[in-house]
């Protein structure tokens, strides 16, 4: 039944389905369960009964109901007192779809025409140039959201879905040619893909779970990228996949409370519990104490969350500065709080001393 109240329109906007269909297909579930069947004279009765009401969506003050569950909010305000309503009303926002131009195909100088493409296509997009001061070259937000199968070009690799905030990871690695590069916790591929898009390398792709990892093969494939292995292992023991040459470079996407993407998946608010930020500090400290044996000296790792909360970001990287004294910490965003146009994300790059 609440399935069917969800998929009833607000006042004047076009309905998914015809109303009597999704009345006759709520009662007609009841027929496939015995332990329903007494239920089908009152769904149908309170479906009629909603579709009459012109009130049914009334906007809720976020004090009467909030979007987060108390200790999420406690943070949130503890974190970020002049912002912290920004951060909750983003989580009601709808996320923008942005696409990633694979430059191996549309160079830089190219990009007017892919842009016409979508032009041609009725889809109306705009520039994303710059996020935190720092300059994309890719990034393409479609103003009206499409399936993946009316983008141009999508399946023979002119382009990834890559929100903005994601892009930046290439601009702070800044790769030279050659070098050899570790993308830890790589699933589903996306930062991969533009390390690969963007830079002449020499990459390893590890992923703990070998489903999302064939799914990493399968995003290279499509977009025609060569020169990366495909690793399934997990990054907190290396001793399981590392080959015994070190990394030039280590991207260090690692595994998050997610609190900077809610809006994208809704349900995290009501799935984490608080001790799971501690236990996700914890793993994440083990993974970066793991990657950086695997660093030569000279070389940098980028540490990325898709968080808000300082517990994975600012207070980690100031942790990881205090217990490794070879490590310098290096320029980059920190933390970036989600907006109209990007996700949520920390950043912060740091360099292994040279002996």
């Amino acid at each position: 039944m609440w399935a069917a109240i969800a998929l009833v329109p607000e006042k004047d906007h076009e309905p998914m389905y015809a109303m009597h269909t999704l009345v006759n297909e709520a009662v007609n579930v009841c027929h496939l369960d015995k332990n329903l069947f007494y239920a089908k004279g009152l769904i149908n009765a309170v479906l009629r009964r909603v579709l009459r009401n012109e009130n049914l969506y009334q906007e809720i003050s976020e004090d009467k109901n909030p979007s987060y569950p108390d200790w999420w909010l406690r943070k949130i305000k503890h974190a970020y007192s002049e912002q912290a309503q920004n951060i909750i009303q983003s989580s009601k926002d709808r996320p923008p779809l942005t696409l990633r131009l694979n430059q191996r195909q549309t160079a830089i100088e190219q990009q007017d025409l892919y842009l016409k493409r979508l032009d041609d296509a009725g889809l109306c997009h705009k520039k994303i140039s710059s996020i935190a001061g720092l300059r994309l070259n890719n990034a393409i937000e479609l103003i009206t959201p499409v399936p993946v199968s009316q983008i141009p070009g999508f399946f023979e690799g002119a382009c990834s879905v890559q929100d903005a905030g994601a892009q930046l990871a290439g601009t702070l690695l800044n790769l030279q040619p050659g070098t050899k590069v570790l993308d830890a916790c790589a699933a589903p591929g996306g930062k991969t893909a533009q390390l690969l898009e963007l830079f002449d390398i020499q990459l390893d792709a590890l992923e703990i779970d070998p489903a999302r990892a064939k799914r990493i093969q399968e995003n290279l494939d499509r977009l025609k990228l060569e020169n990366a292995r495909v690793l399934v292992g997990d990054a907190s023991e290396p001793e399981s996949w590392f080959d015994g040459e070190l990394y030039d470079a280590i991207l260090a996407d690692v595994p998050c409370s997610a609190s900077g993407i809610v809006r994208r998946h809704p349900d995290i608010t009501y799935l984490r519990q608080e001790v799971d930020i501690k236990n996700l500090q914890v793993m994440q400290r083990k993974i970066l104490t793991a990657l950086w044996s695997l660093l030569k000296p000279g070389g940098k790792l980028l540490y990325v969350t898709c968080s808000v909360f300082p517990e994975e970001g600012e207070l980690q990287a100031r942790w990881w500065l205090s217990s490794m004294p070879n490590a310098l910490r290096l320029d980059a965003p920190g933390q970036i709080l989600p907006s109209k146009e990007h996700d949520g994300f920390f950043y912060a790059l740091f360099e292994k001393e040279k002996k």
